[in-house]
């Protein structure tokens, strides 16, 4: 390491750092919110930034594309230049078009609603979904919706196959973010314990009350998590008894995306 990286950092440097950090959270914030978009208190609340402050970050990031204002209102919401970053991306990340002939196959069997969640950051992400043919189907989750993780029970999936000192940061780092949810660490832990144990996790929807979920993920060669297939629908639908039908299912999608994407991966 030379001098000149060993130094300490000036105060306009780790304020540059803090500002591309601030306006990521913006992004994120943004990518999961509804379509109607946020109001610049709400973004500022969310993210425990002053009014000026928010305003400057929204103000650049719209000057770039990758943030709009919803027209005739004062909402912010994602620009469409973050969806054409994001393409170059999807060709270095290609879980959703290696996931999406299991999805297909999982909605027809199950006739649930079937989501592909990933990990991003802090947060997890509903990457795809499918809608079964029960008349009854869960449509209020939009592909890009975001949780903080330990949220939803594919996020607790995913956490299980963490190692321990990314679990106790997530828990950390989250914890503020929980509030709004009603969930607590220790709850977090108990879900993680537990989707260990038995390779799954069926647990009720923190968010909608109504709805129970039951996940799976989609590990690595090392064990790693990198995805969660889960069913999400009405209570009624998914009783104990449905799970030794539809957990064999999901498991076995699992390792076929697994699979694919190391032969993918391979090809390459």
């Amino acid at each position: 390491m030379t001098d000149t990286d060993s130094r300490p950092r000036t105060r306009r440097e780790e304020t540059g750092t803090q500002s591309i950090q601030r306006s990521l959270g913006v992004l994120r914030l943004l990518a999961g919110s509804p379509r109607q978009g946020l109001k610049l208190v709400d973004i500022a609340a969310a993210l425990d930034l002053s009014h000026p402050t928010a305003h400057r970050i929204l103000h650049a990031l719209e000057m770039e594309g990758v943030v709009e204002r919803v027209q005739g209102t004062r909402r912010y919401t994602i620009g469409a230049e973050a969806a054409w970053l994001g393409l170059a991306a999807a060709e270095r990340f290609p879980i959703t078009a290696v996931a999406a002939p299991m999805l297909d196959e999982l909605s027809a069997s199950i006739r649930d609603s079937v989501f592909l969640a990933v990990p991003s950051v802090n947060d997890s992400i509903y990457a795809d979904r499918r809608f079964g043919t029960y008349p009854v189907q869960v449509t209020t989750l939009a592909v890009g919706a975001r949780r903080p993780l330990g949220v939803s029970v594919a996020g607790r999936a995913m956490m299980a196959y963490m190692p321990e000192r990314k679990i106790e940061a997530l828990l950390s780092e989250n914890g503020p973010r929980f509030a709004p949810y009603s969930v607590t660490p220790e709850t977090i832990l108990g879900s993680i314990r537990t989707a260990r144990r038995q390779g799954y996790l069926c647990a009720d929807s923190i968010t909608a009350r109504d709805r129970r979920a039951i996940a799976v993920p989609v590990l690595n060669m090392a064990g790693a998590p990198l995805a969660a297939l889960s069913v999400i629908a009405p209570q009624s639908r998914l009783p104990e008894g449905r799970l030794p039908q539809i957990v064999p299912m999901l498991r076995a999608a699992a390792q076929e995306i697994s699979r694919n994407l190391v032969h993918r991966a391979k090809a390459a």
